[in-house]
């Protein structure tokens, strides 16, 4: 019957595994908990690529007893390669807890170089395993080593271990979900740092949780756009309110959707162009607060375009200068026939120009042509 003080440590060791999802840093106090649970001198986490041991590849090794740290470099060096046990580790299921004198009896461990000329050195000998972690080449390994002198572990030093592998197994895939957001979110992030454009995540309360170099540099310039009391705002009071109300609709449970808008400046010229985007679930992670869905505003500053229009068509569609030409004469609601006495060009190679255009772009209409090409007119829209 286990004892309230016993139960209350066995809590302790779960918070433990749960903690260590986000702080890795907890998973040597974890380790050694475990080790004061089952009378272990130290304890070993392995993530790794592969289960053939002799040629994995470690993400991360961490040690509970940091005495052990200049072993698992040696080990790594040299004993690695001689280990006989290596395949035997690399069939184990995931939950499964195994011992190490349950499969190497004593006569193995007489001539074996690992035991004989590396654990013995190091005051070490009963070992038990378990996978608690396993996706693909994605696994995760905990051992955990007797002193020299002790016994084998018992029935409850291996309950206590199943006991903690469904913990374990959860914090596991908790972990791998957590290391694909990040990867994700870094690789977002580092999308977003060479946008053209302003890019600003806020929550559905507009306050403000990360923002690009272009967005930083036009919320300095406090033209029409500015963050206050950590939210968002924009100057003209009509197109303030429409962004309070996209980043709702966006953020919302229901209905989620995107939308854009002109915000006008305040000391004049081009509006500014504000798009509302709503976050994929595995888009916002790695975010510090838990403020809830977020949405991804686009900021477009038409006076700090860079390029001319027809650049743009030029470069979105792969346009000729004349295709590019006849692109902008559309866009200004010119006619075939009025841009053809403009352009001094014959009616035939205007159509000629209007194929091809109708080519690069996909379309077979001039309304549906003028609807792909008005995509440079922001070049953002929902």
């Amino acid at each position: 019957m286990k004892t309230a003080n016993q139960e209350q440590r066995f809590d302790q060791l779960v918070g433990l595994i749960y903690e260590s999802v986000q702080h890795p840093g907890q998973l040597a106090p974890l380790m050694e908990s475990i080790c004061d649970e089952i009378g272990a001198v130290a304890g070993h986490y392995l993530h790794m690529v592969h289960m053939d041991m002799s040629t994995r590849e470690v993400f991360s090794s961490v040690i509970s007893n940091p005495i052990f740290n200049a072993a698992d470099v040696e080990y790594r060096t040299y004993y690695n390669s001689v280990d006989e046990r290596l395949q035997w580790v690399a069939a184990g299921a995931v939950g499964e807890w195994r011992a190490d004198y349950e499969r190497f009896d004593e006569s193995f461990v007489r001539r074996s170089e690992i035991y004989n000329d590396f654990l013995f050195k190091h005051g070490a000998r009963h070992m038990v395993l378990g996978r608690v972690g396993g996706e693909g080449l994605d696994n995760e390994v905990l051992s955990f080593l007797r002193p020299v002198g002790a016994g084998h572990y018992d029935a409850d030093d291996l309950q206590l271990l199943e006991r903690i592998t469904g913990h374990m197994i959860r914090s596991s895939v908790l972990r791998r979900r957590l290391r694909a957001l990040e990867s994700q979110q870094q690789a977002d992030q580092a999308l977003l740092k060479y946008f053209p454009y302003g890019t600003v995540w806020v929550d559905a309360a507009c306050r403000v949780a990360s923002f690009n170099n272009v967005a930083a540099d036009m919320l300095a310039g406090a033209d029409g756009i500015c963050v206050k009391a950590q939210r968002l705002r924009l100057a003209d009071p009509g197109a303030d309110a429409m962004l309070v109300a996209a980043v709702s609709q966006a953020t919302g449970a229901e209905g989620r959707r995107g939308q854009w808008f002109a915000a006008r400046r305040e000391r004049g010229g081009q509006p500014l162009v504000v798009s509302v985007i709503p976050a994929q679930p595995d888009r916002q992670a790695g975010f510090a607060d838990d403020s809830g869905p977020l949405a991804l505003v686009i900021l477009q500053d038409m006076g700090r375009q860079q390029l001319p229009r027809s650049a743009i068509l030029r470069k979105m569609f792969g346009l000729t200068p004349a295709e590019a030409r006849l692109a902008e004469a559309l866009l200004d609601n010119d006619t075939i026939e009025s841009y053809a006495q403009k352009a001094d060009v014959s009616r035939n190679t205007v159509r000629t120009h209007m194929a091809s255009l109708f080519s690069k772009t996909g379309t077979r209409r001039q309304a549906e042509l003028l609807r792909i090409l008005m995509v440079a007119e922001p070049p953002i829209r929902i």
